[in-house]
């Protein structure tokens, strides 16, 4: 008799994120539907037809022909690809390699608009079944004003972006490596999820573009200082580095690697 393989062990958290994520897709797809039923019981009604005969309006809503065709392409398309995409996400989360540390680099530059401007740099290092380690490299740049360029910058260069006509070595790296740092938020649970560099929706995932880098170095205890707050991150500690000219440097990484 042929034995039945045992279930792959999931991440910690995960049934507890695919229960957030389940929970607003469902609010979300609810409302859209009502929505769309609020604009077809107005559109197309010759009792609700205006004197331009442009739009319909029973008094309360206004309905243009595009609005009922958006709201359809919102609930019959955008919305499932929307959830597909999550549900991937949350897939190569669960299947990713431990984070192991994450080394970023901030260098400034002078623009005659928009004063200092920031080019991060990061480099995020994580476990591999083959390799042992592995690792991705992401950029991203800030410029203009009335936010904070240094974590809008590091915040993209997190997300390792890549371009068509990157190679699939680099085009794997940057998904596993994405991969890896969804990981490492939903396995620290709401301890983590609480903190301002952390988005909830749909699930819990980093995101501190624009916020301040506080918010994200404020997440571990910096090496070498003992008096610090109780940080949400014990695993992982912080040394980092910043100036508004020439560079910062930031480094993260797990307790058991120092």
């Amino acid at each position: 008799m042929k034995r039945k393989e045992a279930k792959a062990k999931r991440i910690r958290n995960y049934n507890v994120v695919k229960k957030l994520m389940k929970e607003y897709f469902d609010k979300e797809l609810e409302s859209a539907r009502r929505h769309l039923e609020r604009l077809e019981l107005v559109y197309g009604r010759p009792e609700f037809v205006s004197e331009s005969g442009k739009f319909y309006t029973d008094g309360e809503l206004i309905v243009y022909p595009e609005d009922v065709s958006r709201a359809k392409e919102h609930l019959e398309k955008f919305l499932p690809k929307y959830k597909k995409q999550w549900e991937d996400r949350l897939e190569a989360a669960d299947n990713a390699g431990k984070l192991v540390e994450i080394n970023i680099s901030v260098n400034w530059s002078r623009n005659h608009t928009w004063g200092m401007n920031p080019h991060a740099e990061a480099w995020v290092c994580f476990e591999d079944p083959e390799y042992g380690t592995r690792s991705a490299y992401g950029e991203d740049r800030a410029s203009g004003c009335g936010y904070d360029k240094r974590s809008a910058a590091m915040n993209g260069a997190l997300c390792l972006a890549c371009k068509k006509k990157d190679d699939e070595e680099r085009k794997t790296s940057c998904r596993l490596g994405r991969a890896s740092i969804d990981r490492f938020v939903i396995e620290h649970g709401e301890e983590l999820w609480k903190e301002y560099a952390i988005d909830r929706t749909p699930f819990p995932h980093l995101s501190f573009g624009g916020k301040g880098t506080g918010t994200f170095t404020g997440l571990f205890r910096q090496i070498g200082n003992q008096y610090q707050r109780c940080m949400p991150v014990t695993d992982y500690l912080i040394d980092y580095r910043e100036r508004d000219y020439g560079s910062d440097v930031y480094h993260i990484i797990r307790k058991d690697r120092i």
